[in-house]
C-alpha cells in the first residue's frame, strides 16, 4: 500500500502549502543525485505537474513585477561589506 499522509477530513491551505514546500525541496535533492527515475509514476508525475506550476507562477510574478520587488527587498537587507563580497 502507498504510504500517505494521515487521515483527515480536509487539509487546510497551511497544511497543504507546507507539505507542497517538503516536496518541492525533495524534488530538488533528489534530482541533484540524479535519483529522479528511481521514483514511483505517481511522484514523477507530481515533479512534473508541480514543474509546470512553477514556471507559470514565476512567469506571473515577472509580469506582475512581484520578483523584482523581493528581490530588491532582499538587497535592501545586505550591508555594504554584504554587497561589496558579492560583488553588488
Amino acid at each position: 500500500m502507498p504510504c500517505c499522509d494521515e487521515p483527515q477530513d480536509i487539509i487546510d491551505d497551511v497544511r497543504l502549502d507546507r507539505l507542497t514546500r517538503v516536496s518541492c525541496d525533495m524534488r530538488t535533492i533528489i534530482r541533484r543525485n540524479g535519483l529522479e527515475a528511481d521514483l514511483s509514476v505517481e511522484a514523477r508525475q507530481w515533479i512534473a505537474d508541480h514543474d509546470d506550476w512553477d514556471r507559470r507562477r514565476i512567469a506571473e510574478e515577472a509580469a506582475l513585477g512581484e520578483r523584482e520587488i523581493a528581490k530588491r527587498k532582499a538587497l535592501d537587507k545586505l550591508t555594504l561589506d554584504d554587497r561589496r563580497v558579492l560583488g553588488l
